[in-house]
């Protein structure tokens, strides 16, 4: 495909792309999981456990730690993570990333514009409408509506589908332009057929060499730069 005709829908990932969301969850995670008698420290949440959905997360966390993780332990500490989620989204310790703003209303006019998260749909929902973002969004695939999250692709690959079927045309994955901050998603996505956006928010842009443009932030005219025939809207 020339890229004259590319994009034809772009997919955001939402914590550390849309929202400074990333702090909420370091701190809830560091909280639940304090309860469990489990320390978790900033600099190792980054590190190893950015782009994992809340369920993939626990179990990694701990199975480094040689912890079994069985059903009723998954739920308490999964609920107790939840609900120190919502009680800063409601305190509002949260904004949107530099750009991001002018970036999504530059674009939404102009493409079908998707979210592909880890987070539950109550977050995002409740981070968008704070900001003033929601409708911009025709699609949303959150950690409920997929059967494995984040660093698979599966959820990508729905929103796709689901822009697909609103824009009543074809759409497939290398038609869309996915915008990550996880490596380990970015290198996912690109597998499964999509173009990828790295934005170095969440770690050094070095670490984003297996996306096919990086970005410091979402500010527009950087995004130009990297992407001349985006069409963003002044």
């Amino acid at each position: 495909m020339s890229l004259s005709r590319f994009p034809q829908a772009i997919i955001f990932d939402f914590d550390g792309v849309l929202m400074n969301s990333e702090p909420l969850h370091f701190f809830a995670f560091k909280e639940a999981l304090r309860l469990e008698g489990i320390d978790l420290t900033e600099e190792q949440y980054y590190r190893d456990y950015i782009g994992f959905d809340d369920r993939g997360a626990f179990h990694a966390i701990y199975a480094d730690r040689a912890r079994p993780l069985d059903g009723p332990t998954f739920l308490r500490v999964n609920a107790n993570k939840q609900r120190k989620m919502m009680e800063q989204i409601h305190g509002r310790k949260y904004k949107p990333l530099d750009g991001v703003e002018a970036f999504v209303r530059g674009l939404w006019r102009h493409y079908p514009l998707g979210i592909c998260s880890g987070a539950i749909r109550d977050e995002i929902e409740a981070m968008l409408e704070g900001a003033g973002l929601r409708d911009c969004f025709r699609v949303i695939v959150a950690a409920e509506d997929v059967t494995v999250g984040k660093p698979d692709p599966q959820g990508y690959l729905l929103a796709a589908r689901l822009l697909a079927q609103q824009a009543r045309k074809p759409i497939a994955p290398s038609d869309c332009l996915v915008v990550e901050d996880a490596p380990t998603v970015i290198r996912s996505a690109r597998a499964a057929g999509f173009r990828v956006l790295g934005v170095a928010t969440t770690c050094r842009i070095e670490a984003l060499q297996g996306a096919d443009w990086a970005v410091a932030s979402l500010n527009p005219r950087l995004v130009a730069q990297k992407i001349p025939d985006l069409r963003i809207a002044q």
